[in-house]
């Protein structure tokens, strides 16, 4: 059996929108409160996002356990497109009402699905033992709905934290187990 933590990245800079947007201070000093929960798993590999925000929360975790990084960009955020002269809850939520809603030049939900869900089972199949995969709400929101038949949905996403971890368990067949969110008290 192994142990596959879902890193949700910690809080960013909102005033940068897109993949360079840093964390904050107070995002980076919760990145660092997290290798304690982490330093019991033996974690043997780290993949991300490659967006700088994914990046920093991971680090710390990558230090402590002397790991590389791997960046892979199937587990990067939707493109939201003209997202910035939305209501964001609003497109949020007709996103998660209809997969295949998007907005000029932004994926789809199915979108996100088609790559996100290929990336994670390369991940899953190149490795071994227990991992941490470092990435963003929407992206892993639809990967949680594949993996949990659709038990988490826009609501669950809806209560997601940054930073947040999920922690799902497969067996030596790479078949899904289960799957729960990990209460870390800062």
């Amino acid at each position: 059996m192994r142990k596959i933590y879902f890193l949700r990245h910690s809080i960013r800079d909102q005033s940068v929108h897109d993949e360079k947007a840093p964390l904050t201070t107070r995002g980076k000093q919760l990145a660092n409160d997290l290798v304690p929960y982490f330093s019991d798993k033996k974690i043997q590999f780290l993949f991300s996002s490659p967006f700088q925000r994914t990046m920093e929360t991971i680090k710390p975790v990558g230090r402590h356990f002397n790991l590389p990084i791997v960046e892979h960009d199937g587990l990067r955020e939707r493109k939201n497109g003209e997202w910035l002269t939305q209501d964001f809850d609003r497109y949020t939520e007709k996103q998660w009402m209809d997969f295949d809603f998007k907005l000029k030049n932004g994926e789809s939900l199915n979108e996100v699905k088609e790559r996100i869900v290929p990336t994670f089972y390369e991940i899953l199949t190149q490795t071994t033992g227990n991992g941490v995969i470092c990435g963003h709400g929407t992206a892993f929101s639809v990967l949680f709905n594949t993996l949990t038949n659709q038990s988490f949905g826009y609501q669950e996403f809806l209560t997601m934290k940054m930073p947040d971890v999920f922690l799902g368990t497969f067996d030596n067949q790479q078949q899904f187990i289960s799957f729960e969110n990990i209460k870390i008290d800062f």
